[in-house]
């Protein structure tokens, strides 16, 4: 890993060293409060900027680095929680 993608990761924390070191995107999955939500990062100029993101009841779409959607709340063996 080069200098500047060093100080980009240590920015962001450990797990977007390893997601640096892995590819030019990363998929975060959340499962806080059992409320799931996806959100795709793309790897520019060794920082992650958003692409996509969704919580549940909504649909998650990406079509970068494939193409790929699904409703978060699917993630979890249980109905997604009803908003309001």
């Amino acid at each position: 890993m080069d200098r500047g993608a060093q100080l980009g990761a240590a920015k962001v924390g450990r797990p977007w060293a390893v997601a640096a070191e892995s590819g030019p995107a990363a998929l975060r999955v959340d499962l806080r409060n059992r409320v799931p939500a996806l959100a795709l990062y793309e790897l520019v100029d060794d920082d992650y900027r958003p692409l996509a993101a969704a919580a549940a009841g909504t649909t998650f779409v990406m079509r970068q680095p494939f193409e790929f959607s699904i409703d978060p709340a699917d993630l979890l063996d249980e109905e997604a929680p009803e908003s309001g």
